[in-house]
């Protein structure tokens, strides 16, 4: 098979695979939203379904972003600047998605089960945990920020300054929205 046949249909792949990691990343913002807003335990549970999709789709997605991404590297491009810094990238969103996100849903899904029909203020606090936003703001910032890089292939300086700046964009959304919640909260 033709050698630029093939690198087209990995090229296709790695996309499709970027195309997962958003749809993965936008049910787990609906599956949050509804969440944060559930008061009953079917609602929860309900919300906490899309979790699931969610823990599926995101491992199968990076695994084709990786190692497609991989190949165009070895056979393509090489160990340019861009590449190591989306790659360093995606391994920081695997962590903070599995240890900020993964950890404490793992832990919501079967106390939901367990309680009543009502869902009691602990737990609907716990449902509105701060760190999930925060975890999901800066995943979507990094994710902008690796497609940056993967557009403009800038050098290993401006990649680092990137995905700095992509994440601190993340954070600081968090920080401005968790001080809107608490005003909206406060309010009424």
């Amino acid at each position: 098979m033709d050698t630029t046949l093939v690198y087209h249909l990995v090229l296709f792949l790695h996309i499709l695979g970027a195309f997962g990691l958003i749809a993965a990343l936008t049910f787990e913002v609906i599956g949050l939203r509804g969440l944060r807003q559930a008061t009953q335990r079917e609602d929860a549970l309900m919300w906490l379904g899309l979790s699931r999709m969610v823990q599926r789709l995101v491992p199968a997605s990076l695994g084709v972003i990786v190692l497609t991404g991989l190949y165009m590297t070895a056979t393509s491009w090489g160990g340019r600047g861009w590449i190591l810094v989306a790659l360093a990238s995606l391994v920081a969103l695997a962590l903070i998605g599995g240890l900020l996100t993964g950890v404490r849903m793992a832990r919501l899904g079967p106390a939901v089960g367990r309680a009543g029909s009502q869902l009691s203020n602990e737990l609907r606090s716990a449902l509105r945990d701060p760190i999930l936003l925060t975890s999901i703001r800066v995943r979507l910032a990094l994710v902008i920020g690796i497609a940056f890089l993967m557009s403009v292939k800038p050098s290993l300086v401006i990649s680092l300054m990137v995905i700095v700046l992509a994440a601190a964009i993340g954070l600081s959304a968090s920080l401005v929205g968790a001080g809107r919640n608490e005003l909206h909260t406060e309010a009424g």
